[in-house]
């Protein structure tokens, strides 16, 4: 319990240096994109949510389906930060 307790208070001292100008573990870009992609959901759901009667099927698929474009765009742009991030000058192993 206690090692757990640690580990997630290492995890907010991250987060919070992520915030600051201090070197962090965690990429700050990274962290400003999921805290976007999570309230651009909240705020999504909230509306089907309260707008669920007066929608059909289709407008439902229709915000699923940007959500899911949404969500493939940042795994694309991730992935993009990943090829840009690896070192050039060490050979890759075979």
């Amino acid at each position: 319990m206690k090692k757990a307790y640690h580990r997630f208070l290492w995890h907010l001292k991250e987060i919070n240096k992520t915030l600051s100008n201090e070197p962090s573990y965690y990429s700050s870009k990274r962290f400003e994109r999921l805290a976007l992609f999570v309230s651009a959901n909240a705020i999504v759901d909230c509306y089907v949510w309260k707008h669920h009667n007066q929608m059909n099927t289709s407008d439902i698929l229709l915000v699923f389906g940007a959500k899911m474009l949404y969500a493939g765009f940042q795994v694309k742009q991730i992935q993009k930060e990943n090829k840009i991030e690896e070192p050039k000058d060490e050979p890759k192993p075979e």
